[in-house]
């Protein structure tokens, strides 16, 4: 039976499981839910037989791609333009320079100087650069990558943002700043939303509120960021074939729908109890997606250009840290 409702009932399966036992097993509160399902559907992929995991294939599909899509349109209503804007001029010129930074140097350094292809070195900069697994994952229908790649990049955001989120709060203690230039470094500097709440609780509820804000307007950069890499993609594309340009291209519609949803929360035109169902959903959206690029990808295929992609991660983690000082010295 190759009828999409079966490979989606299996991503919606682990990502229900998956958001349930977050929610009520403390020891991994700290791990994003979206990591978690990732590694899941991993697990899934090695353990079913082929004849199995063969009938699933259109169902997941349609998770990773619409599903996606509407996951992170719903994500727009974890954000209004009021806190945004508690942030500053300065913190917005920070998110931007970071986000600048790291999208240059991850795509010049990985195909100049470690030779990786340019989809995974794109993939490894989008995923450090704003907002980890979430960002890599919207990237992937936009520059049309494999799968392997997509988790090769996710793989290096659990890595880096993980130490990050553990060795920031050691940090603060090391370096002469306030908990609120603490707060706008852990906010253009950690990979994950989660883990941004982590390293900025582990000092103080005003370095927590700081870092998340902070982090939003690395979020909302997103948009911007796929458009350019939308337009890229088109002029890349047309010049390889001029006839079939207009098919090949994914127009990143969600992107302008992701605006609308923030500024619709902006306005309170939404009682609170609907909006906090809407990220709720965005959140299981989100983990069934990424459940099912777990379960599209197996574990061998990491080994082409994984090595050369941890460099590439590690060259931007160290990146990330020290750009993320020289900001918040200023602030």
């Amino acid at each position: 039976m190759n009828h999409p409702i079966v490979g989606l009932l299996a991503a919606i399966a682990i990502a229900v499981g998956v958001v349930e036992l977050h929610q009520w097993l403390p020891a991994i509160q700290s791990v994003s839910p979206l990591l978690i399902s990732i590694g899941v559907g991993i697990l899934v992929s090695h353990l079913l037989p082929a004849r199995y995991k063969k009938p699933l294939g259109p169902g997941l599909n349609i998770a990773k791609g619409t599903i996606l899509r509407l996951a992170i349109v719903l994500y727009g209503f974890n954000i209004t333009l009021q806190a945004l804007s508690e942030v500053g001029v300065y913190g917005l010129f920070s998110a931007l320079t970071m986000v600048s930074v790291i999208l240059c140097v991850g795509i010049w350094a990985g195909t100049k100087l470690f030779k990786l292809d340019t989809e995974q070195s794109i993939l490894v900069a989008v995923g450090s650069a704003i907002c980890g697994a979430a960002a890599v994952a919207a990237m992937e229908p936009i520059i049309k990558a494999q799968p392997y790649k997509v988790l090769t990049a996710i793989s290096t955001v659990v890595v880096f943002g993980t130490l990050s989120m553990l060795l920031m709060p050691l940090m603060f203690q090391l370096f002469d700043i306030t908990e609120a230039q603490y707060g706008l470094w852990v906010g253009v500097s950690v990979h994950e939303v989660a883990q941004v709440v982590v390293a900025g609780d582990s000092v103080s509820t005003t370095a927590a509120h700081m870092a998340v804000l902070e982090k939003m307007l690395r979020v909302v950069l997103l948009v911007p960021v796929l458009l350019a890499f939308a337009v890229w993609m088109r002029q890349k594309v047309y010049a390889a074939d001029t006839e079939s340009s207009k098919n090949k291209v994914a127009v990143p519609w969600f992107a302008f729908l992701f605006i609308g949803a923030i500024v619709i929360n902006s306005l309170n035109w939404i009682p609170a109890n609907v909006t906090t169902a809407l990220t709720t959903t965005a959140t299981y959206l989100l983990c069934i997606a990424m459940a099912a690029l777990g379960m599209l990808t197996h574990i061998s295929v990491l080994k082409q250009g994984g090595a050369k992609a941890f460099a590439l991660a590690t060259l931007l983690f160290v990146t990330l840290l020290v750009t993320g000082y020289l900001l918040a010295q200023f602030a």
